[in-house]
């Protein structure tokens, strides 16, 4: 199933009437009701070796019981039978057995060395209740002295803060831990570039959280676009101008692969076609401009392939959490919200290709409303990117603050935040075999 096609998935009924990545003028799917949600929950990305975004770190800002209920009702259980789900818990945690609802084969019990204040042989019992549950155990706050080599010994990830050691001490940790527990993994916290990526894992680190994974890396401002992206650019601008149908034929035909990637869209099952779609126009026709202005929107991410190949995936999954949030937040009207829509993808464009915003903005016929908020942060969607980024860094209160001011629902915004996410992961379920 192509993009398109899952764009166009049945509709849920919805609180609010926020527009669905479907062909218009159909409302958008609903987010799915979060059960007793009182709190936003917040991720924070966990990239490993390859670039690949393998899992989250959960959060809620609430005590721990309600915190362990808000995360069972966000599905984070369910996300954990197939990615890492990395949970902070409080020794009383383990003695109440107040994790067990949120064991799943991915789920990684975080435990604070320091914080639990505990002689070392308490702690170790906590870690083998834990380990006996059928869960991985996390710890942070370890050193290398002789009585945390047994905690080291039976744990499977040490978590390190970047920011709490100098770069010599971080670096004669991470190898002594390397060389003396070789089957331990390390997760690096506060990484905030890709070149702290990149020497932290020269030092053997595993897994990697923080804000590098949505900043740009080694900016050219005289980068050139690749052939198939400028193709997808050009017929962008086509669309957004209501070109006539033949032009945007005639650049389509330009690019074999995107030919083949529009034909592949308008025959998806979805779709309902009864006989086969063998032409352009006809694919044409059959998504719709709406439709395919999204689709190669999306499809921007996955046309550079070689070895940004497993970053750009994980870019998009961030982008598509990004825009569908920003979509179904409001009560715009259905043209602002299929802009916020975009604003969330377009975001990160200058990260995905290496080149600065404005170069990108210069070749693209965008509103303004669009332009202001890519280049400056401002503008009518300006607050609306700022809250959403805001959430991401777990700066809940700042971005309830502009919420307010926006007159989003603030009741609703738990529901619409674990929507999005859910919604971006069966996107890129659904789609990551044929794109």
């Amino acid at each position: 199933m192509g993009f398109l096609s899952f764009l166009r998935s049945k509709p849920e009924p919805q609180k609010h009437a926020a527009s669905a990545p479907a062909a218009p003028p159909a409302a958008a799917p609903a987010p799915r009701p979060v059960e007793d949600a009182g709190a936003m929950v917040t991720r924070a990305e966990i990239v490993d070796e390859r670039h690949r975004l393998c899992g989250y770190r959960f959060n809620a800002p609430q005590l721990e019981p309600a915190l362990i209920d808000t995360l069972v009702a966000a599905h984070v259980p369910q996300f954990a039978q197939n990615r890492m789900a990395l949970v902070q818990l409080s020794m009383d945690a383990v003695v109440f057995n107040r994790h067990l609802p949120l064991i799943a084969p991915h789920t990684v019990f975080l435990l604070d060395r320091k914080a639990a204040n505990l002689p070392a042989d308490q702690i170790a019992g906590r870690m083998a209740a834990l380990r006996e549950s059928g869960c991985k155990v996390a710890l942070r706050g370890v050193t290398l002295d002789v009585e945390d080599a047994p905690l080291l010994t039976a744990c499977d990830i040490v978590v390190l803060y970047l920011n709490e050691h100098t770069l010599a001490e971080f670096q004669t940790l991470t190898k002594q831990l390397r060389l003396r527990y070789q089957e331990l993994k390390l997760i690096v916290d506060g990484v905030e570039s890709w070149d702290e990526q990149r020497m932290c894992a020269s030092w053997g680190c595993n897994y990697f959280m923080g804000h590098f994974l949505t900043t740009s890396d080694k900016v050219d401002p005289d980068a050139k676009i690749d052939q198939s992206r400028m193709t997808s650019i050009e017929l962008l601008n086509l669309l957004r101008t209501d070109a006539e149908l033949p032009a945007m034929i005639e650049v389509a035909k330009r690019d074999p692969g995107m030919t083949y990637q529009v034909l592949q869209w308008a025959n998806a099952p979805s779709n309902g076609q009864a006989t086969k779609v063998t032409s352009l126009q006809q694919a044409f026709m059959v998504l719709g401009r709406n439709q395919l202005y999204r689709g190669l929107t999306v499809s921007m991410f996955r046309l550079g392939g070689g070895a940004t190949k497993e970053r750009d995936e994980s870019l998009l999954e961030v982008a598509l959490t990004r825009a569908r949030f920003l979509e179904t937040c409001s009560r715009l009207p259905q043209t602002k919200r299929d802009e916020l829509f975009l604003v969330g993808l377009l975001s990160l464009f200058d990260v995905l290709l290496g080149v600065p915003m404005a170069n990108l903005v210069s070749k693209m016929h965008l509103s303004d409303d669009i332009r202001d908020v890519l280049l400056h942060s401002e503008g009518a969607y300006g607050p609306y990117l700022m809250m959403v980024l805001l959430l991401e860094r777990d700066k809940v209160d700042r971005a309830l603050e502009i919420a307010a001011k926006l007159e989003v629902e603030m009741e609703a915004l738990p529901s619409v935040g674990q929507a999005a996410f859910q919604w971006a992961q069966e996107s890129m379920h659904h789609t990551s075999a044929d794109d």
